[in-house]
């Protein structure tokens, strides 16, 4: 005899994966930047002067007047993003109120907007460190010649009088598997400073070393070398709403904003260093 079998819809969601943000670490929130009523802002550095020797005699002992001279650094808030989502009200009731719409939003964040943002901002620094040859070209990386390159990045901070004990080094997961297979950086690596979190493995002379995937980073990126005090991330507005009673939907209305940048302030840009693959 035929055999009916039921079925049941379980209000239970398949979530996907997502990772938190690999890039607040690094940011100087020592640096305040105030948009309000504008879109630029523009900040000052100083010059400094060399030192001679005194002369104990005559005029100008000290050596030659020199007016101090000042530079100015203006930055430009550039990106504006947003999303938008409805959910009806009879797909609400009809589905087990899987679309609730406040956890749709904090879904939304969590697997698009934090995404983004760690992108863009690693995408600004990897940039600056290419765009101002700070860094080396390889043929390839391997498990012989990562941490040994590490170490030359780091040397080449010390020569910029880069402070180097609280930098953070990026890697791919594939660079993560040749560090693992030196002798060297396992021994020198200290795990109790790991955070699956924040993507951290561990810490090795000062420096953090953070996995993320691939996707993350521009093209040939082999790693990067940034100190934490480098990047300014200001964000002047960031929104999300749920609306109810928007005319012609019978359902809720989900918004989102966000108007923010990353930046990064002429003297600090030199404690970024950047290992390509040819």
């Amino acid at each position: 005899m035929a055999q009916n079998y039921a079925s049941e819809d379980l209000a239970v969601i398949d979530e996907r994966f997502y990772t938190e943000s690999k890039t607040s670490m690094i940011i100087n929130n020592g640096l305040t930047m105030t948009f309000e009523g504008v879109n630029t802002v523009t900040i000052y550095n100083v010059d400094v002067v060399a030192e001679v020797d005194y002369v104990r005699d005559g005029e100008n002992r000290f050596g030659p007047l020199v007016e101090l001279g000042t530079g100015v650094q203006s930055f430009v808030l550039s990106q504006d993003k947003a999303f938008t989502f409805t959910v009806d009200r009879g797909n609400l009731e009809d589905s087990k109120m899987v679309q609730e719409a406040d956890k749709a939003v904090k879904r939304q964040v969590r697997e698009v907007s934090i995404p983004t943002t760690d992108i863009y901002r690693l995408s600004v620094l990897a940039s600056y460190a290419v765009a101002n040859t700070q860094g080396t070209l390889a043929s390839a990386l391997s498990a012989s010649n990562v941490f040994q390159g590490i170490l030359t990045e780091r040397a080449a901070l010390i020569d910029a009088e880069v402070p180097v004990e609280n930098l953070a080094v990026y890697i791919t997961a594939t660079t993560e598997t040749y560090l693992w297979r030196d002798p060297e950086f396992k021994y020198a690596c200290d795990k109790s400073y790991a955070d699956n979190k924040t993507g951290v493995i561990g810490r090795v002379l000062g420096m953090d070393i953070v996995v993320c995937p691939s996707s993350y980073y521009i093209a040939n990126f082999g790693f990067m070398i940034v100190a934490k005090n480098v990047l300014v991330a200001p964000t002047k507005f960031n929104m999300v709403r749920i609306l109810d009673g928007v005319q012609g939907i019978d359902g809720k209305v989900a918004e989102g904003r966000r108007y923010y940048d990353a930046f990064i302030p002429t003297n600090k840009g030199v404690a970024i260093r950047i290992r390509t693959i040819a």
